[in-house]
């Protein structure tokens, strides 16, 4: 055997090695994304422990991925992890917010609704606020959404309420607010057993 064959065959195995471990990392890596999807649940009671600013950070990292219209990224994150100002805040919604008023941090979701593509501002703050869950989900948190949109307040509507109790701009609008905060116990996943297969249609409605 020739040195030459000898390098050749090496670099032979060596492809085929990096290409099967590549499949399997990505198989791993969808079966992570459907664990996660599985195991997010809304969680509305928690633990009394605060959340790390850092993981409140590496969840708005994941959330400004979030696809939007014409790319032009109009949602914004304000973050309230203050226990009087989360009491206020649960308050601004009239039927209340009881996992707002005990969460460790709850994200409030806007976005600019005088721009060019702000039309499509409850399509785009509800893809980024989607992110939002699963991100603190695969932080281990559990999470809630809690509708602020076309919900009244104490006196105006309840996104009017929010906007003046943080200082928000006349000029973003609030879709939602997602409480956060520790499990106390885990809530078993989701399975298959749940879905109704005959909704999904190929081709045309009614084809499976």
């Amino acid at each position: 055997m020739t040195i030459r064959y000898f390098i050749l065959l090496l670099f032979m195995l060596f492809m085929t090695t990096s290409c099967t471990n590549a499949r399997t990392k990505q198989e791993s890596d969808d079966k992570s994304l459907l664990e996660l999807v599985k195991s997010r649940r809304s969680v509305r009671r928690y633990a009394d422990k605060k959340i790390d600013r850092a993981a409140l950070k590496r969840i708005l990292h994941v959330a400004q991925y979030a696809p939007s219209s014409y790319g032009k990224h109009t949602t914004e994150f304000v973050v309230v992890d203050d226990k009087e100002m989360l009491k206020k805040l649960a308050a601004c919604k009239r039927m209340g917010a009881p996992s707002v008023a005990q969460s460790a941090a709850t994200i409030v979701v806007i976005t600019d609704t005088t721009t060019a593509e702000g039309e499509l501002w409850v399509e785009d703050a509800s893809v980024s606020a989607t992110y939002v869950l699963l991100a603190a989900e695969a932080e281990g948190l559990g999470a809630c959404w809690n509708q602020i949109h076309l919900r009244s307040g104490q006196q105006r509507s309840a996104s009017d309420e929010i906007k003046a109790l943080l200082d928000i701009p006349n000029r973003f609008e609030v879709l939602c607010y997602i409480s956060l905060g520790h499990k106390i116990t885990d809530t078993p996943a989701h399975d298959d057993s749940e879905l109704n297969f005959d909704k999904q249609h190929f081709g045309r409605y009614g084809q499976p």
